[in-house]
């Protein structure tokens, strides 16, 4: 699996965190769209027959959909109408168009094992911690969750949270984001789900699993940051679902199809990057052996996660 550099990337989720966690409900299950806008339609037309018939027009403005022209009959005579062609919907341009996207095989679904010789730099985490915000970071330590030699551990005292009106807590891990390559997201249809093996310092300790999609990420400021394709109020509503953590090491799993936000936000074919976000102002969770799965989630190890494509 190929690796991306993150650190910068954080910056583009932390104005919407505070919504997302806020909102964060959703069910646990351990072991177990790309919306574009078209252009408006052009009004109709109309020619009226008959001496004293009276014709109405309405003229529909619905995005996308041709025009609607009505005609009513008249004392004298039915007046007659001709509706105007409707405008062709437009689609919006994506940040993942054409080889904006690069598509994964089946055999691309290794996230990471934690196994490189450091944390891979695929990996940012952020914090609301004072008075130096994002001072704690995912660290690579010994001893895996299934014997393997390294795991990846998050942990940190004293941030603000959401329900403070912090934009608390997270660790994300860049899946697709390489401005130099100009890629900005992974095809993910070959697959259903993610699986990890994970655990927390406090039995019932909940993670909310998020997906980022480039409909759901702000566009960036900063073209060098690399970002999605949301504009307005809605951006950072990304796909997620809760996890309750056990102190001992135990395989999760979230089909994409299980991951929403708001009943409108899902994972459907692209995302850009993968977030373990807590809603605790004092967190201590561990991850390993991630990857995408295709039908039933394998309970193996990874393997060396930094192998390459």
């Amino acid at each position: 699996m190929r690796y991306f550099q993150n650190c910068a990337l954080v910056s583009l989720l932390l104005a919407g965190i505070a919504e997302i966690a806020a909102c964060s409900s959703g069910s646990d299950q351990p072991g177990t769209t790309a919306s574009t806008t078209g252009g408006a339609g052009g009004a109709g037309s109309t020619t009226s027959a008959g001496t004293t018939g009276s014709t109405t027009t309405a003229a529909s403005t619905t995005t996308g959909s041709p025009t609607t022209v009505t005609t009513t009959a008249g004392a004298g005579g039915a007046g007659a109408g001709t509706g105007g062609a409707g405008g062709s919907g437009g689609a919006a341009h994506s940040v993942c168009d054409g080889t904006g996207t690069r598509i994964l095989a089946l055999g691309d679904g290794v996230v990471d094992g934690f196994e490189g010789a450091a944390i891979s730099p695929g990996w940012a985490s952020f914090n609301d911690v004072m008075p130096t915000p994002n001072s704690f970071h995912i660290m690579q330590e010994a001893g895996g969750a299934l014997g393997t030699g390294h795991f990846g551990h998050y942990a940190g005292t004293g941030a603000r949270t959401t329900l403070l009106g912090g934009y608390g807590v997270g660790t994300i891990f860049n899946e697709a984001i390489d401005v130099a390559a100009k890629i900005y997201c992974v095809d993910i249809t070959a697959f259903d789900g993610l699986t990890f093996w994970a655990r927390a310092a406090t039995a019932g300790a909940r993670v909310n699993v998020n997906f980022v999609l480039p409909e759901t990420n702000a566009v960036a400021t900063d073209p060098a940051l690399g970002g999605g394709d949301c504009v307005g109020t809605a951006c950072y509503n990304h796909p997620y679902k809760t996890v309750s953590l056990t102190t001992t090491w135990a395989q999760y799993s979230v089909a994409f199809a299980d991951a929403i936000m708001g009943g409108t936000a899902r994972v459907t074919t692209r995302i850009q990057m993968l977030g373990w976000l807590s809603p605790d102002a004092n967190w201590d969770f561990s991850l390993d052996e991630i990857q995408l799965y295709k039908g039933t989630p394998p309970t193996g190890p990874v393997g060396k996660a930094d192998a390459g494509p």
